[in-house]
């Protein structure tokens, strides 16, 4: 199918000169117009595919205003043409990125070329902004907070989950800002070498704790990764992040907790309902003699062996289902050495109620 050319100059002579080249380069002139507000007309009733446009038009708009109007209006591609190579004017094109600047006198080979390659590179274009289209769709619709920054560091996009992250509702209030400023001090340089080596490496960024500041000074902990993207025609770094506030304080509960029944003067040992060693704390190690690498995940049988011994079932699970908490007192032989031991067995239970296993209590009298 042919391209559809629009021609916007003034001067009657140029326009037959372009009326023939264009026929010769089998274009499709959809109509000459020699005023910015006819060539507007004709874009809402005919989109041309290319628009030749004169720097220089007569009445209230002059081509470089024109070309803004039809860009935002209607997003076809310009190539413009003057004598004019002053710089002042050469910029104005420029900021407006056109899609050409064709220098009269014009050769018919040369506009053929401009022609082409303004048409495909505004494909191009088409196709790009479409990708970031797609792309925006799917960080805004994204269950995970995204934040894009650029090759500087700076921020260039969140989604409502990011915003919310930083306790705000206005991507204004982040925007062009270093996201190294939103991380706490301590965290500081281990973020900042690990974008670094990212932007200069052009790879992701593994895994990745942190402390973030909103935007009212409040610290929160969170879990970040990145990867490489392109975002506005550039290539920027593109960073999941994940609130783990709450998720952070609990494993230092957990391991505060850990600590403190490591510390216990009685053993303490967790089996699963069949029977088998979850945990093991430091006192164990030092009744037994065996240190919990070696006893996770071994059965109940092959630590307590003793004359009444019968199975997990029978010793400790179904009396301590029955009475809620089960207390025996036994003899081993542990290291050659005769040693009384008193086990309170109670079940554990996770927050729904269900049982899934029995915390043991191991007191060595002998050692009182």
């Amino acid at each position: 199918m042919k391209k559809k050319i629009l021609i916007v100059e003034d001067d009657s002579l140029i326009s037959t000169i372009f009326r023939m080249f264009l026929k010769e380069l089998g274009y499709d002139l959809i109509g000459i117009v020699e005023d910015g507000k006819e060539a507007i007309r004709l874009c809402e009733t005919i989109k041309p595919d290319i628009i030749l446009m004169d720097v220089h038009l007569g009445g209230g708009l002059d081509g470089i205003q024109t070309t803004e109007l039809i860009k935002t209006k209607f997003d076809i591609p310009v190539i413009f043409l003057s004598s004019d190579t002053e710089e002042s004017t050469i910029q104005r094109v420029i900021n407006i990125h056109s899609y050409g600047y064709l220098v009269k006198p014009i050769d018919k080979k040369e506009l053929g070329i401009s022609i082409e390659l303004a048409f495909y590179k505004h494909q191009f274009d088409l196709d790009q902004k479409m990708r970031e289209q797609r792309f925006r769709n799917f960080i805004t619709d994204s269950p995970e907070a995204i934040i894009v920054i650029n090759e500087n560091g700076l921020i260039e996009y969140l989604n409502c989950l990011g915003l919310k992250l930083f306790k705000t509702a206005y991507i204004e209030d982040l925007m062009g800002l270093p996201l190294l400023s939103f991380i706490s001090e301590e965290y500081s340089a281990i973020f900042k070498e690990r974008l670094e080596n990212s932007l200069t490496m052009e790879t992701g960024i593994s895994y990745t704790h942190l402390k973030l500041k909103t935007i009212h000074g409040e610290l929160i902990d969170v879990g970040l990764t990145g990867a490489q993207i392109e975002f506005n025609g550039k290539k920027n770094l593109q960073l999941i992040v994940r609130d783990i506030t709450q998720e952070f304080a609990y494993r230092q509960l957990l391991a505060e907790k850990a600590n403190i029944i490591n510390n216990f003067v009685d053993g303490v040992v967790t089996f699963d309902l069949e029977g088998k060693v979850k945990s093991w704390n430091r006192a164990c190690e030092r009744i037994f003699g065996v240190s919990e690498t070696n006893i996770i995940g071994k059965a109940y049988c092959s630590l307590f062996l003793y004359e009444e011994q019968k199975s997990f079932t029978e010793d400790i699970l179904i009396p301590v289902e029955e009475n809620g908490k089960h207390e025996v007192n036994f003899a081993l032989e542990i290291n050659e050495k005769k040693r009384d031991i008193k086990l309170i067995a109670n079940l554990l239970r996770n927050e729904k109620g269900e049982e899934t296993g029995v915390v043991c209590y191991i007191r060595d009298h002998s050692c009182s």
